[in-house]
């Protein structure tokens, strides 16, 4: 289950709290060793590109901001124990041109992004920073659109492909350190048409993760447990997902505009206002 969650650096900490009645099997102790060392060590790589990478953009005159990754496993007690794959950096897109004559070749990908390796790591640059469809978004960067950008960003794969324990972890460590006034967090919220989607959030997150209620009336966490449970890690481990993968490119494709669909009823009821623009952007960035 950590594995599919994409938690198991975060799990080999935790079960060193276990009480001393309820020993771990030294087997899965073992596997579990060896794994958070090995997520360790991929941190440390990252951490070394990305380093590598912001620098090069600065020298040019550029502002990268680092998204999501290294950047919110800095609010974890052990940093390098969250789970890091790839690296995300936004972009200002009036400086996207010449952020792309930087990177070198990239390839766009179908959520309108631009994709690249360095030294081994994929990289991605965003020219979206939240990636929703309202004017009234705070300034990037801040506490309150850090906030908004990994609540955005559980919110559009729910929609889709499905999403892992790990992102719901990043809300809830973010959230804890980054100490924002909630009424200023829940207009923030308000403002960006969230709000609904939100209390479903924060709901989970309340039940689960002990975070503060942030709201005063909370809905079942249901709907994203029962997501969060169907296909782990951005719904790799759904059912139809693996078979999906290892068929045609069309296969998939058409996997992931069938799991949009199955969505829908949950879309257009948590955040009606972003349903159609993300279904019209999934099919122009596939044709």
């Amino acid at each position: 289950m950590a594995r599919r969650q994409t938690v198991a650096g975060i799990l080999s900490r935790g079960v060193t709290h276990l009480p001393k009645d309820y020993p771990l099997p030294q087997e899965i102790l073992l596997q579990l060793v060896a794994e958070a060392n090995t997520i360790e060590s991929q941190g440390r790589k990252i951490l070394q590109v990305a380093g590598t990478l912001v620098d090069r953009f600065k020298a040019e005159g550029l502002h990268p901001v680092i998204m999501k990754g290294p950047e919110v496993a800095k609010y974890y007690p052990v940093p390098l124990l969250r789970e890091c794959g790839d690296l995300d950096l936004y972009f200002d897109p009036s400086e996207i041109d010449k952020a792309l004559q930087v990177a070198g070749t990239v390839e766009k990908t179908p959520d309108g992004s631009f994709h690249f390796v360095e030294d081994g790591i994929n990289i991605d640059i965003h020219k979206h920073y939240f990636n929703l469809h309202t004017k009234h978004l705070p300034e990037i960067p801040s506490p309150e659109a850090t906030l908004l950008m990994l609540s955005a960003h559980i919110l559009k794969h729910c929609m889709g492909p499905g999403i892992g324990l790990r992102q719901l972890c990043d809300m809830a460590m973010a959230y804890k350190a980054l100490q924002v006034p909630q009424e200023r967090l829940r207009q923030c919220f308000r403002e960006a048409g969230l709000e609904r989607w939100n209390k479903l959030l924060f709901s989970f997150l309340n039940k689960y993760l002990l975070t503060d209620a942030l709201y005063e009336e909370l809905p079942d966490p249901k709907p994203l447990l029962e997501i969060i449970l169907e296909g782990g890690n951005f719904g790799h481990y759904a059912p139809t997902r693996g078979a999906a993968f290892t068929k045609s490119v069309l296969r998939r494709k058409a996997d992931t505009a069938r799991r949009y669909l199955k969505r829908l009823p949950f879309s257009l009821k948590y955040a009606p206002q972003e349903v159609f623009p993300a279904i019209g952007e999934l099919v122009s960035g596939n044709l």
